[in-house]
């Protein structure tokens, strides 16, 4: 797909700078979750399935509220992912040992019923995803192509934030990121991947409202 090339991530960053050059009294919302990152299954050229381990990741988001609505607050978002190492297991033993992931995804929030305690919300954006792949096989051998990958991302999900003060809420949320192919050290079926974040942390409220 076209948005996965590298380049177009650009355009998506432009679009979330400027919907965060607000003024500086809007409210501004900096959140840290930790999660797990699920990994689709994918398949070799000659049939063989590769699965990745469940692995951990670290979240942290930046948000500026755009304007409020009656309904629902509008923020421009720029959201950052990393997930420092997840595993493969294969029948087929070329296939590379492990990987760390990167996701930068700019985009947009919409919360809805801000002023309540419990407040859903649904993000989308696009960005960019860089892998780094191990140069070890799952046999212990030495991958044939293996080393860092960059492509462009794009962002969905969604949530739910509890407001335990007027500075700092509790927040649950599942995201997918769509993005290019990392060097598994063998050929894969197929161009794109999902990857489904699944995690919980807190949000500091700063600003006025």
């Amino acid at each position: 797909m076209r948005f996965l090339r590298p380049g177009y991530f650009l355009t998506a960053a432009a679009a979330a700078s400027v919907l965060l050059v607000q003024p500086a009294l809007a409210q501004k919302e900096v959140a840290v979750t930790l999660g797990q990152i699920s990994g689709p299954n994918r398949t070799t050229k000659t049939g063989v399935s590769i699965t990745p381990s469940n692995a951990f990741a670290v979240q942290g988001s930046f948000g500026k509220m755009v304007r409020s609505y009656k309904l629902f607050d509008l923020y421009g978002e720029v959201n950052a992912v990393v997930s420092p190492y997840q595993s493969f297991s294969s029948g087929a033993t070329a296939v590379t040992k492990d990987v760390t992931a990167f996701y930068v995804t700019p985009g947009v929030r919409l919360k809805f019923y801000p002023k309540k305690k419990l407040s859903p919300f649904a993000v989308v954006g696009g960005g960019a995803a860089i892998y780094s792949t191990s140069s070890k096989t799952i046999a212990g051998g030495t991958t044939a192509n293996s080393g860092s990958s960059a492509s462009g991302a794009l962002e969905y999900g969604g949530g739910l934030e509890y407001r335990g003060s007027s500075k700092m809420s509790i927040r649950f949320e599942a995201r997918d990121f769509y993005t290019g192919t990392p060097h598994y050290g063998v050929p894969v079926s197929g161009k794109g991947q999902f990857n489904f974040l699944v995690g919980g942390g807190l949000v500091f409220h700063l600003g006025g409202k």
